[in-house]
C-alpha cells in the first residue's frame, strides 16, 4: 500500500509541476498564452501576443517557429533560458516553450506554425558491405523466355544433376548445381541459363553466358581461396562442402555477420601485401560474425509483427513505443549503432525474408495529435541503414525506410513504454515493405564463425584498421594467386559437417537472424 501511495504522489506531483509551468507562461506574459500544436499551426491571430508550444521529448531536437506577419521573439524554454529560433533546444528540455509574435500587421489576422525535427546520429556510421550468399552457381531454366525443357543433358566434374534430362521444367528451377567443391563446372546448353553470384568459395574466374549466347570469363572475388594461400588452410574447401544452400527459393548469406561487423569495427583496410580487396577483407569479418550464438544483446525491441501496419488497431501497434524508444535512447542519446532485421524490400518481398543492417541515423518529425493532449504525437521517421549489397562500390547508397506511428511520451520526456496500447503504427514506406522484425543493441561479440579455418587472429593480421600492423603482409607485392584446381590438387576432398577437417560443433547450425539473449 505504501508503494501505491508513493506512486500516486509522484504522478500527482509531476502533473502539478506541468500545470504550474503552463500557468507560469501565462503569468510571465501577463495574459492568456495561446497553445500552438507542435508540427502544426494556429490561424486567425490578431495583435501582439504570447504563444506556447509543447516539446514532449527529453532527447532534444530543432524547434522552428514561423509567423505570417510580424517577428518571433522571446523564445523561452522550460529552464527559463532564451532560445534561438530554428536551433537545437537541448537535452532534458521537455515541456512548454513560450514565445512572442511582435509587430504583426495591425488588425490583420495571421498564422503561427511550428515544426520540430530530431536527428539521431551515431558516432561512426555503419559501413556498407556485401552479404556473400551461400547459394552456389547453378544452371537453371530461364525465369522468362525459356522453352520449358531441360536442355543440358549431363553434369561435369562433381556437379549434381537435379532435373530429368530432356524433361519438362518450370521457369527458374535448377537443372545442375555445383557439387561439394562449390564450383559449377558444367557449361549450360542453348535454352538453359546460369546463375552466378560472387560467394566466399569462388575460384579466381567464372564462365557465364551473356545475352548473345556466347560466354564471358569474369574475374571474381575469391576471399577464402586467397585466405587459404596466405595461411595454408582449407577454408574454401570447408565452406563449399558445409555451407552451400541448394534452395532456389531462399538466398541466405552473411548479412548478419556483415551487419554486426559494420557496427562494431572500423571499416577494414587490407594490408597491401595481403592481396585482399576491401570487400574480400570485409567478407572475412562477415564470416567471423555470422554465428549468432556469439553476439550478446543488451537492449532490444524484438518479435515485431510484420504487418504491414495500417491506421487504427492492428498487431503492430504495441511495438511502436519500444521501437522508437530504442532509436532515441541509443542512436540519439548514446550515439551508438544498432542492428536490425528490416525485412524485405518492396514491392515483391516476402514476410519471412531476413535483411540484417547496421543502423546509425534517423530523422524524426513531430506532430501533435488533435484532441489527444500535448504528449501524444505522430512521428514520421526516416531510418537510415547501410547497404548489404555493395560490392565493388556498386551500391553505396543507404537503405532508407520510412515509418509513421502515434505514441505517447511520459512527463519525463521518454516514450511511455508501460502502456503500449495507446500507440498506433500507421504505415511503412520508402524501402520498407513491412515493420522490422527487431532492433538490437549488440553489447559484446566474440569473433568466431562457423568455418573453423577462419580465425580472428589471422583476419586482424591483414586488417590495418582493426589491429593489424602489416607484418609479413606489409610487403608491396601481393602473392601470385593459384586457381582452386592448382592450389587444392592432392588435398583430400572435404565432406559435409566437417569430415576431414577440424571438429566444429556449429558446422551444421542454421544461419539465421536469431540471437541468444544473455541475462534476460
Amino acid at each position: 500500500m505504501r508503494i501505491g501511495i508513493r506512486l500516486v504522489s509522484a504522478v500527482v506531483g509531476a502533473a502539478i509541476v506541468a500545470m504550474a509551468a503552463t500557468m507560469a507562461l501565462a503569468a510571465r506574459a501577463g495574459e492568456e498564452v495561446k497553445h500552438v500544436p507542435l508540427g502544426g499551426s494556429l490561424t486567425g491571430q490578431v495583435g501582439e501576443r504570447y504563444f506556447g508550444v509543447y516539446v514532449p521529448t527529453c532527447f532534444g531536437g530543432t524547434l522552428a517557429i514561423k509567423t505570417s506577419s510580424g517577428t518571433i521573439e522571446e523564445i523561452v524554454g522550460p529552464d527559463g533560458k532564451t532560445r534561438t529560433n530554428g536551433q537545437e533546444v537541448g537535452n532534458d528540455q521537455q515541456g512548454w516553450f513560450r514565445f512572442k509574435v511582435a509587430n504583426p500587421e495591425k488588425d490583420a489576422p495571421y498564422t503561427v506554425e511550428t515544426s520540430f525535427e530530431q536527428v539521431g546520429l551515431s558516432k561512426s556510421q555503419p559501413w556498407n558491405f556485401y552479404y556473400w550468399p551461400t547459394k552456389a552457381d547453378a544452371i537453371h531454366e530461364p525465369w522468362a523466355g525459356g522453352n520449358g525443357r531441360v536442355d543440358t543433358m549431363r553434369p561435369m566434374g562433381d556437379d549434381q544433376m537435379v532435373a530429368t534430362p530432356g524433361g519438362y521444367i518450370a521457369p527458374g528451377q535448377d537443372i545442375i548445381r555445383a557439387g561439394p567443391n562449390g564450383l559449377l563446372e558444367t557449361t549450360p546448353a542453348q535454352g538453359d541459363t546460369i546463375t552466378w553470384f560472387p560467394n566466399l568459395y569462388d575460384d579466381l574466374t567464372a564462365l557465364a553466358p551473356n545475352d548473345k549466347g556466347s560466354f564471358v570469363l569474369h574475374a571474381t572475388p575469391s576471399p577464402m581461396l586467397k585466405y587459404d594461400q596466405l595461411f595454408n588452410s582449407s577454408a574454401r574447401n570447408w565452406e563449399a562442402a558445409n555451407s552451400q544452400n541448394q534452395d532456389i527459393q531462399r538466398w541466405p548469406g552473411h548479412c548478419l555477420g556483415g551487419a554486426v561487423a559494420s557496427i562494431m569495427l572500423a571499416e577494414p583496410i587490407p594490408a597491401p601485401g595481403s592481396g585482399f580487396t576491401q570487400d574480400e577483407l570485409k567478407s572475412m569479418w562477415a564470416e567471423l560474425g555470422e554465428n549468432h550464438y556469439n553476439h550478446q544483446i543488451g537492449d532490444y525491441a524484438n518479435e515485431i509483427p510484420a504487418g504491414p501496419p495500417r491506421p487504427g488497431p492492428d498487431a503492430t501497434d504495441t511495438s511502436a513505443p519500444k521501437f522508437h524508444n530504442m532509436l532515441e535512447t541509443h542512436i540519439r542519446g548514446n550515439r551508438q549503432n544498432l542492428l536490425g532485421n528490416l525485412r524485405a524490400f518492396p514491392p515483391r518481398g516476402t514476410v519471412n525474408e531476413v535483411w540484417n543492417h547496421g543502423i546509425g541515423k534517423y530523422i524524426a518529425t513531430f506532430h501533435a495529435v488533435p484532441g489527444k493532449g500535448e504528449r501524444s504525437v505522430r512521428l514520421d521517421v526516416e531510418l537510415y541503414a547501410n547497404s548489404g549489397s555493395n560490392l565493388n562500390n556498386e551500391d553505396p547508397k543507404p537503405r532508407v525506410n520510412k515509418y509513421s506511428y502515434i505514441l505517447v511520451y511520459g512527463l519525463d520526456g521518454k516514450v511511455d513504454v508501460t502502456n503500449p496500447y495507446t500507440a498506433d503504427w500507421i504505415s511503412v514506406g520508402g524501402e520498407a515493405q513491412y515493420c522490422p522484425l527487431n532492433l538490437l543493441e549488440v553489447s559484446q561479440t566474440r569473433w568466431a564463425g562457423h568455418n573453423p579455418y577462419i580465425t580472428e587472429a589471422n583476419v586482424r593480421s591483414i586488417d590495418l584498421a582493426n589491429g593489424g600492423v602489416g607484418g609479413r603482409f606489409a610487403r608491396s607485392t601481393p602473392p601470385s594467386w593459384r586457381p582452386v584446381g592448382s592450389y587444392e590438387a592432392g588435398r583430400a576432398p572435404m565432406f559435409a559437417n566437417g569430415a576431414n577437417g577440424p571438429a566444429d560443433s556449429s558446422a551444421s547450425s542454421p544461419r539465421r537472424g536469431l540471437f541468444r539473449f544473455f541475462n534476460r
